[in-house]
């Protein structure tokens, strides 16, 4: 399953430049760290969401958990 989600059809790669701005959905998403220039600055913030229940509940496709 993995090497199928992660061939070439699936895979993003960024080339950073200066202003860039990349988000992406941790709960259905897959990383891999990469080398990096450590002498560059890089500024990372992290952002939360939070809903009534996670999207799978919403859209019907799972049973909620138990309480």
């Amino acid at each position: 399953m993995i090497a199928f989600a992660t061939g070439p059809q699936f895979v993003y790669r960024h080339r950073w430049t200066v202003g860039d701005i990349v988000m992406w959905d941790n709960r259905c998403t897959m990383h891999r760290g990469r080398p990096y220039d450590d002498t560059q600055r890089r500024v990372l913030h992290r952002t939360t969401v939070s809903d009534i229940a996670n999207t799978l509940e919403q859209t019907g496709l799972v049973a909620p958990a138990a309480a």
